[in-house]
């Protein structure tokens, strides 16, 4: 097929390219079965990371958006993508040995991107890599690093509050994480350094500069940016609870009207995020409106009058099932691991 017809061919998956995806899913999924199991288990104890449960299907609706250019390239796999998911196996074997399982979720995040990799090819892979490398938001990070930035964040929260509540002539004094109002004394915890807004808004900051059609130091901006929005406007949230305090009690620091609050706050972090980017828009001599720059795109229809061609296994993702089937037999094989973990306060709460 020369290259003229190879650019007006759709290319489409016969039955025989599903049931070998599918089983190739099937074994990653038994050998990753009690990593998996553990990542849900996160999503569900800790509340900053309550989306996870959301990312696996924007990522698969990023890459469904790409879908009219995929079907116009010819998969031809990639052996470097067996060798992405031999690191990535490697990992899983060295974190089920330690117990460490953000080893092994973090190896399949290898092992999928070494399948897409050996499936599609290079051409292929460069157009989902950006939604592949979003599945990264899922993974919780360690407990002690989280511990370590929750009590910067504290600490930076309270004497930005502080000087927010001293802005409306409240007397106050700051010792650590607790604000003395004098007749009421509120303690910046955990809950309250920011975490629960901050992991959220930096996968959906990444998410809205993916979809931000302009240069690629403007979508930089809008993702680290992210960081400082969250930081100050936990800090107001902060700073305007113990002014509503201090007129009106400390119902105002309770139950649902401090849910409430968070919940505002991050919609107008998302306010914020939007307000910056409409603003990046006007910069650089770009005359295009804002709704041009920034959307989500659907994919075109395919064409009818295009030749359609079946996709054929490439070598490399039959190299990697055969490497999977190993694997899978090791796994079911190897006697079962029983974990005996002693009973001890967690160094994250």
């Amino acid at each position: 097929m020369n290259n003229e017809n190879k650019e007006n061919t759709v290319w489409y998956e016969t039955p025989m390219v599903w049931g070998a995806l599918a089983l190739i899913a099937a074994m990653t999924g038994y050998v990753y079965w009690h990593g998996l199991v553990e990542l849900v288990v996160k999503w569900e104890e800790r509340e900053e990371y309550s989306y996870g449960y959301l990312i696996p299907f924007i990522t698969a609706f990023l890459i469904w958006q790409r879908k009219d250019i995929l079907e116009k390239i010819e998969f031809t796999g990639s052996w470097v993508g067996v060798l992405l998911a031999i690191v990535g196996l490697v990992l899983f074997v060295i974190g089920e040995l330690t117990t460490l399982f953000l080893v092994i979720h973090y190896s399949f995040l290898f092992v999928v991107l070494g399948a897409a990799l050996s499936f599609m090819g290079w051409k292929a892979f460069k157009v989902i890599l950006v939604p592949l490398l979003f599945l990264a938001f899922m993974i919780p990070l360690p407990s002690f690093f989280l511990q370590e930035i929750s009590q910067v964040l504290q600490l930076l929260s309270s004497q930005i509050g502080v000087w927010v509540i001293r802005l409306f002539d409240i007397s106050v004094y700051l010792e650590g994480n607790v604000i003395d109002l004098g007749v009421y004394k509120l303690q910046v915890v955990e809950a309250c350094s920011g975490l629960r807004y901050l992991f959220p808004l930096m996968a959906l900051s990444f998410m809205m500069a993916y979809f931000y059609q302009d240069k690629f130091w403007k979508r930089a901006i809008i993702f680290l940016s992210s960081i400082p929005i969250t930081v100050i406007m936990n800090s107001f949230r902060i700073g305007m609870i113990g002014v509503m305090v201090e007129y009106w009690g400390i119902e105002m620091a309770e139950g649902f009207l401090h849910d409430f609050e968070g919940w505002v706050v991050f919609m107008a972090c998302m306010i914020v995020l939007l307000a910056e980017m409409w603003l990046l828009t006007k910069l650089g001599g770009d005359n295009r409106p804002f709704r041009e720059v920034f959307g989500i795109d659907f994919p075109e229809d395919t064409p009818k009058e295009a030749a359609r061609a079946p996709r054929t296994l490439p070598r490399p993702l039959m190299g990697l099932g055969v490497l999977l089937v190993g694997v899978t037999l090791f796994v079911t094989l190897a006697p079962e691991r029983k974990d005996i973990i002693p009973e001890r306060k967690d160094f994250y709460s």
